[in-house]
């Protein structure tokens, strides 16, 4: 717990003044939270190793240049910074940070990982320090294709240059900033006029709490939706408060739509999180605000184009696994038919099917069979979307006819209903878009609360309490797990380091003349044997592309 919380510390160190700097000198803008601050530091930091990964790997070297930024915005800043930092410190609610920070902690230096993890995350983050990005290596495992810049991040700060037993703890310090934003905000809830936005806080929280036993691992689902979470979170507040200053309207909108845009590159699934940019797009256009609609887009599209990069090298592709954009012909391209099998497996998956011949079978044939997979407490979260409809349906006609309804309000709630309808049409695993699952009925409780205590409308009443109970089902089960967690981990030790990456059983194999491996039976890639695949069927139809692994992979 120890060593977690002092590189937390540390991580906010460099994501506080690196953040602060761009927010100034790139969004112009100062009177900004610390935790936005936090947020755009760490999006920084992101596309700083994803880009420098294209060139060289992500160990000393990247991160002593990375040190030197910081320490040249702490110089030039030390007066904004110290502010800031004085009167947040002056205010008489650290006690809750410090409970969020040891709960963080406790949970993120120990515990089992996510599977995924142990499959190619952990692998992933390690040829990242060895190599930075490799060619076509997709073809040694098509996992390692689904590009993600939150592992670039992530082996940004494991110091496995230096540390036998690397770190990971990004996902904790992700919980521990958005759950912090969260609580402080909802300390002003009877200063605000309508709690949409306080219900988005307290889906942070849930969400939060929902995967406390997982945040010992760099997995990317978790990472993605606390992002999302925090951009929908902070529009709803923002739309809310209505502040009457165009100006500051496009800033604050067209700043989150750059982090929609940058939130893609996390994971594919929050692709339609980009609806939320039709907003201030068209607010520019009405405004012949050309200068500054160039300049969104432009930083929108550099915070992008690493992916776009590091797709093209890992797998030939510029959207692993999507067929339908086909650019390139290079040498380590994945040929087409194994990543169709791959996409096509995904949706089978999500839907229950497990057979992928059954891939274009119509929703009337799978939907049976993915819903009697629901456990309890997701079939109440799958309810709570209906009555969270039909509540919205009903302030939205309050909302109308009392013309109080604000257009930024409609894209939040278009965007979430977009996601929800994609991921239900696509791969509809809970945990691929649980944030928006969260959101929507919460919101529309918040969104419910003014009209519902002043008019004292009994269908608002009973809709809201619908949902409310729905949702006991899913707290009841998740506080449940993690107070199981508690009491079998509090006698686990890893109070000063955290747990270490699973060691799997690895098997070597000959490639040209290179020795590379694989997992045994378990199924776990191992941190620390490289490079490793899980499976040595997909070793089998690799060659290298020369006589080193840092020339890439190639399907023979």
């Amino acid at each position: 717990m120890l060593v977690v919380i002092l590189s937390w510390v540390y991580i906010f160190i460099i994501a506080f003044a690196i953040g602060t700097a761009v927010d100034k000198w790139l969004f112009d803008t100062d009177n900004t939270s610390i935790a936005r601050n936090c947020v755009t530091g760490l999006v920084t930091l992101t596309v700083y190793a994803e880009t420098f990964s294209i060139f060289y790997k992500i160990g000393l070297i990247c991160h002593l240049i990375m040190l030197i930024g910081t320490g040249l915005c702490i110089f030039l800043l030390r007066g904004q910074l110290f502010s800031k930092l004085r009167d947040f410190f002056s205010q008489k609610r650290l006690i809750i940070l410090a409970v969020i920070v040891l709960i963080g902690a406790f949970c993120t230096s120990r515990g089992t990982f996510h599977t995924d993890t142990g499959i190619y995350h952990a692998q992933a983050i390690r040829l990242l320090e060895e190599y930075g990005v490799l060619k076509g290596l997709g073809n040694l495992q098509l996992h390692f294709a689904y590009n993600s810049s939150y592992l670039p991040l992530c082996a940004l700060f494991t110091f496995g240059f230096m540390l036998s037993s690397p770190l990971h703890t990004m996902t904790g310090f992700f919980m521990v900033l958005f759950c912090a934003h969260a609580v402080y905000g909802l300390y002003e809830f009877k200063e605000h006029e309508r709690h949409g936005g306080d219900f988005s806080r307290i889906a942070i929280l849930i969400y939060a709490m929902t995967n406390l036993s997982g945040l010992q691992s760099p997995a990317t689902d978790y990472g993605t939706m606390f992002m999302v979470l925090f951009i929908l979170s902070e529009w709803i507040c923002y739309a809310e408060e209505k502040s009457g200053d165009e100006n500051r309207d496009i800033r604050t909108y067209g700043y989150l739509s750059v982090l929609s845009i940058f939130t893609v590159s996390m994971k594919l699934s929050a692709a339609f999180l980009v609806v939320l940019a039709i907003l201030p797009f068209v607010m520019l256009v009405k405004k012949k605000m050309w200068k500054e609609l160039i300049s969104y887009l432009l930083i929108g599209f550099l915070s992008f184009l690493p992916f776009l990069v590091r797709n093209v090298i890992l797998s030939g592709w510029l959207f692993y696994p999507v067929a339908s954009i086909d650019l390139f012909d290079v040498v380590w391209k994945i040929p087409v038919e194994y990543m169709k099998h791959d996409s096509d497996q995904i949706k089978v998956w999500g839907r229950c099917l497990f057979n992928v011949t059954k891939v274009d079978d119509p929703v009337s044939s799978w939907l049976p069979l993915w819903w009697e997979a629901k456990e309890h407490y997701e079939e109440m979260l799958i309810y709570s979307q209906a009555v969270g409809l039909m509540l919205l349906g009903v302030v939205t006609f309050f909302r109308i006819r009392e013309k109080s309804f604000r257009p930024a309000l409609l894209i939040f709630y278009l965007t979430i209903l977009v996601n929800i309808a994609v991921w239900f049409m696509t791969a509809p695993f809970i945990r691929y878009a649980l944030a928006f699952l969260l959101l929507l009925p919460l919101c529309a409780i918040g969104d419910a609360l003014e009209i519902m205590f002043r008019k004292k409308n009994l269908i608002l009443i009973a809709l809201s309490g619908l949902i409310l109970i729905n949702f006991c089902s899913w707290i009841d089960n998740y506080f449940t797990d993690d107070m199981v967690f508690a009491k079998q981990n509090v006698t686990a030790g890893y109070y000063i380091t955290p747990v270490p990456f699973d060691k799997g059983n690895m098997i070597a194999m000959d490639m040209n003349g290179v020795t590379v491996y694989h997992a045994d039976n378990d199924e776990i890639n191992s941190y620390y044997v490289y490079p490793s695949t899980c499976y040595s069927g997909m070793a089998d139809r690799t060659e290298l592309i020369g006589s080193t692994i840092e020339e890439g992979f190639k399907a023979k």
